[in-house]
Parts: structure tokens; sequence; C-alpha cells
């Protein structure tokens, strides 16, 4: 079977919330990525702020993710999830996790489907908080994270989907794999 890397930095950072999208996927550990925001501003379907890598050139700012190996073949599944050609599109990268050289993609923002008076649903912003918790990233950006000013979601449906979502990923006890 093929297999690939993929940068998580958004609501896919948790095992849990992957491996329900991507059953194959497996954590590798955790990256630093120097340079760039986490920012709340692509315009997602329903129409909240969803995550997006957004390039500083400022050192001092960085964004924490998860490197996922999964089989190439599920690749399709996890870009109809994230929205490709829907306001999402692929960004490959190299980087260094846990000492070794990575070929991997992530998703990242259209121009045309940034805003940054978006905000996120309080449910989203916690499938971001709950993954950077469970990989142990550092305090300050948790906290950032917890900073970000959040909507109730008004579709109610959706809304008690995605809290179930969080329910079951709470209730699950999973060790995370030491970066």
């Amino acid at each position: 079977m093929t297999r690939m890397h993929y940068l998580a930095y958004g609501s896919n950072l948790h095992p849990s919330r992957l491996a329900e999208r991507v059953p194959s996927a497996r954590l590798v550990g955790t990256v630093r990525l120097a340079g760039c925001r986490l920012m709340f501003h692509k315009r997602g379907g329903d129409l909240s702020g969803k995550c997006n890598i957004y390039r500083t050139a400022n050192t001092d700012d960085h964004v924490h993710g998860a490197l996922y190996e999964m089989a190439a073949a599920h690749k399709s599944d996890l870009d109809r999830f994230e929205g490709v050609s829907c306001g999402y599109r692929h960004l490959p990268m190299q980087l260094i996790c846990m000492g070794r050289s990575y070929s991997c993609f992530t998703y990242i923002a259209e121009s045309t489907h940034i805003d940054d008076d978006l905000r996120p649903y309080h449910w989203y912003k916690a499938l971001v908080v709950l993954g950077a918790e469970y990989l142990g990233l550092p305090g300050g950006y948790i906290a950032g994270l917890h900073a970000v000013d959040a909507l109730e979601d008004p579709d109610r449906e959706r809304r008690a989907e995605h809290e179930a979502l969080i329910a079951r990923m709470q209730s699950r006890r999973m060790s995370p794999v030491s970066t």
C-alpha cells in the first residue's frame, strides 16, 4: 500500500477526528512552522471561519501541526472533507519531524475564500483546541487558541453532530506519540 504524509494544523489535529475521516491515518509527531500564523479566516461552506496557515515572514510567528502518515488511496476522501476546489488547495512541503525530513502536503486557503472578519463556530474552535491539548502543544499556543472569538452555530443539527463528535473525542483515552 502506498503511503503519504499529511500536515494537519486545524480541526484535524486530533487523531480521533482524523481517524473518522481517514481510517489509515497514523500520527508521526508534531512540528512547528516558523514565519506563519494560524488564522480562522478561510470561509467554509457553512460561512464560518476555518483554519488557514498565513505566511507572515516574521520568525516569531509560528503554527504548530501534526504530521500524519496515511494511505495514498484515502487522499481523495480527505480532499472532499477539506473542500479542495471549494476554497482550499494543496500545498506540498518539506519539513523536519523528530529529526527526519518528510515530504508532505497540507491545505491552504485560496485568496478568494479569505475574509478576516470571519469567526469560527464554537464547535470548530473546540476541535482545534482539543487536538492541540491532546498533542501537548505549548501552553501559550493553546491559550491563543482559547482566546479566538467564536460564534454559536445557528444550525442546531450540525451543532449537535459536532458536539457529539467532541464528546466521543473527549471519552477516548489515546496516548499521544512523544515528539
